[in-house]
């Protein structure tokens, strides 16, 4: 599945996406661990489907994935 990194993550990963497989969140986390440098340090919101998932669940490889830092602004 393709994955949406936005901010210092896609920085870090020199990508706006990567493409990535897992059948789960926790999977799919770990993945991003492996691959992107330092994002073990890094707080961000796994968003499926454009909602904010705060627990672990099965993916179908379907979903639209996004890899969200915490936002600041006015």
């Amino acid at each position: 599945m393709d994955v949406l990194l936005f901010g210092i993550i896609a920085e870090r990963a020199g990508s706006a996406s990567i493409s990535v497989e897992a059948v789960s969140i926790q999977e799919l986390q770990q993945e991003l661990i492996t691959r992107i440098p330092g994002m073990q340090a890094l707080s961000y919101t796994v968003a499926v489907d454009r909602i904010a998932v705060y627990e672990d669940r099965v993916l179908r490889g379907t979903e639209e994935i996004a890899i969200l830092p915490p936002f600041a602004g006015g």
